[in-house]
């Protein structure tokens, strides 16, 4: 579901604000919470509400991790940056940020020593079109936000920190050869999306574990099911595409096909067993479920 997103602060430069909307919406699209997000990247959670608030500039290794995980290009993603990196710098230092709410950097990070880079928070302050009106008030908020300034180039949570102990949006891309609908009915191990596959649902039907396979890069799921019997049969089920459909021919296990898929919640996985009953999973969730341990030596009918 689409957040309802706070406006962005009308002194944001245009380039600034193309990036922070591209951001937010790949991170609707995805499905994930700031929480999971900051699970599944090297930044922390606060960190994402200032960058995708507008509060600070986010470093070029987040805005590429954030388009790793939704399979967005990052010739794209990087030039977006760049603009909106130039944008910052350019207004930046010109445009006062130090009320008593904020809490992001009251200037870009830079990655000098935290003295020099609160002297421009305190012209900033000063600078400010109120600064005509400036009252001990505004000068205290001013110094609190240079204190804020200073202490957050020493912690881990400021931007520039970050960019520089966390390295590291992947270091490739993950190659696939298909995405979202034109995954539809392609085997994800041939396509190269079960290269960062994970099970977004799972069960337990009489002794058969049923899981939903999910691809971020390919934005595709599949169904998989193991511990099961010849003629025991896999499905992954959407609500925009066919159930797609696969047997056990021999062994314990079995994948499906693939089907488009903007996030896990769309799709869920069901089995149909020899004995003819049928079950399902529940829709796709954001949490990276653990998988079913390796079926016994001699396996079991799928019935028992």
């Amino acid at each position: 579901m689409t957040n309802r997103w706070a406006h962005l602060p009308e002194s944001l430069p245009s380039d600034v604000c193309r990036l922070v909307h591209e951001l937010r919406g790949l991170k609707d699209r995805s499905g994930l919470s700031l929480h999971t997000l900051a699970q599944r990247t090297t930044f922390s959670k606060s960190s994402w509400e200032r960058y995708l608030n507008g509060k600070a500039l986010p470093p070029k290794q987040a805005v590429l991790a954030l388009g790793a995980i939704t399979g967005s290009e990052p010739a794209r993603l990087t030039a977006l940056w760049e603009d909106a990196k130039t944008a910052w710098n350019d207004s930046g230092r010109a445009t006062a940020r130090g009320t008593a709410t904020d809490t992001g950097p009251t200037v870009p990070a830079v990655h000098h020593d935290s003295a020099p880079a609160a002297r421009p928070a305190l012209l900033a302050c000063l600078s400010s079109p109120k600064g005509i009106a400036v009252t001990a008030v505004t000068l205290l908020a001013c110094s609190v936000g240079t204190a804020l300034a200073v202490r957050d180039q020493s912690s881990g949570e400021s931007a520039s920190a970050e960019a520089d102990t966390t390295v590291t949006a992947p270091a490739h891309r993950l190659e696939t050869t298909c995405f979202e609908d034109s995954c539809t009915r392609k085997d994800p191990k041939q396509t190269g999306c079960a290269g960062d596959a994970w099970t977004a649902a799972l069960t337990k039907f009489h002794g058969v574990y049923v899981e939903l396979r999910y691809s971020d890069s390919c934005k595709a799921a599949w169904g998989r099911i193991s511990w099961g019997h010849p003629g025991d049969i896999a499905e992954v089920v959407t609500g925009h595409s066919k159930p797609l459909r696969e047997q056990v021919h021999y062994d314990t296990d079995v994948y499906t096909a693939m089907a488009g898929a903007v996030t896990p919640a769309s799709a869920r996985a069901c089995t149909t067993l020899t004995t003819g009953q049928r079950a399902c999973t529940a829709p796709g969730g954001v949490e990276h479920l653990t998988e079913p341990p390796n079926p016994p030596t001699t396996p079991s009918p799928s019935g028992g």
